[in-house]
């Protein structure tokens, strides 16, 4: 039997596991936050992008495609563009993203890029087809290189990797429900 609440005694405030709509959106917003910055920062799209631009290719904002930007411009050749992609996975990966660089390493780490970009180039500019064609060869090493410095510039200090694991706290913090904080942590799942 039910007893009927007092209608001269305060009523009681809502049970604090109550979820009201907004709770639920709010959550939702932050965790699709959090997964648009880690699919942002992701080695696999940072290399992806990395081959289109180095075939003269940029990506139109409005829809989203990937536009060559001279026409008639011959595209690297495939063994160039394969070697640079498989050389900056070393770099661009996600012990780069998660890692806690000092300013020296950094130097370290792109004094090696430098010399190696730069020795390929030379070394192998008949063979990927771009022999004498120094603006074509600086405007691969400058892609290269900046992308490289850009990475290794977030991961100066643990910058990159503190400001992930925040945002993960703090969505999972606004989160109600147990099974969204695991799904948050699905998000970074590509990086095993």
């Amino acid at each position: 039997m039910q007893q009927e609440p007092n209608p001269y005694i305060p009523q009681q405030r809502q049970d604090i596991n109550t979820v009201t709509p907004d709770d639920l959106y709010a959550s939702q917003m932050q965790e699709d936050k959090v997964k648009n910055l880690i699919q942002q920062i992701a080695p696999d799209n940072q290399l992806m992008e990395l081959q289109w631009r180095i075939k003269g290719y940029v990506k139109n904002t409005y829809t989203g495609q990937w536009e060559k930007v001279e026409k008639d411009a011959p595209e690297p050749s495939p063994l160039l563009v394969s070697r640079y992609i498989s050389y900056l996975s070393s770099v661009l990966n996600q012990n780069t993203t998660l890692s806690n660089y000092s300013s020296s390493e950094i130097n370290d780490i792109m004094k090696l890029c430098i010399e190696w970009v730069s020795d390929d180039l030379d070394c192998n500019a008949e063979d990927y087809g771009i022999d004498y064609d120094y603006n074509e060869m600086t405007r691969i090493g400058d892609i290269l290189l900046m992308n490289t410095f850009t990475v290794l510039k977030r991961a100066q200090n643990g910058m990159e990797s503190r400001r992930i694991f925040s945002s993960l706290k703090i969505a999972e913090s606004m989160n109600p429900f147990s099974q969204k904080k695991e799904s948050m942590w699905d998000a970074i799942k590509f990086w095993k």
